[in-house]
């Protein structure tokens, strides 16, 4: 039985027009949903929340990396009680 293992579409980090920063990681939102264990529609709702960040609207909406991680991080011991 081989079993497909969905690949994570992470958009590499960009140089900023006309400067010397860099654009955080992004994630698209069912990416997001995958990493978190959630569903896309639970990850939308997290972000009108204003747990997640987000950048970008409609098709084109990504969360960035550190968004992700930060949750995580507040969300850590929540599971297990």
């Amino acid at each position: 039985m081989n079993k497909k293992i969905p690949s994570l579409h992470l958009l590499p980090p960009q140089r900023v027009a006309n400067g010397d920063q860099i654009a955080p990681l992004q994630y698209k939102v069912g990416d997001t949903a995958r990493l978190l264990s959630v569903s896309d529609r639970t990850v939308k709702r997290l972000i009108k929340r204003g747990e997640l960040a987000s950048i970008g609207e409609g098709r084109m909406l990504r969360v960035p990396f550190d968004s992700i991680v930060d949750y995580q991080n507040r969300h850590r011991n929540d599971g297990g009680a």
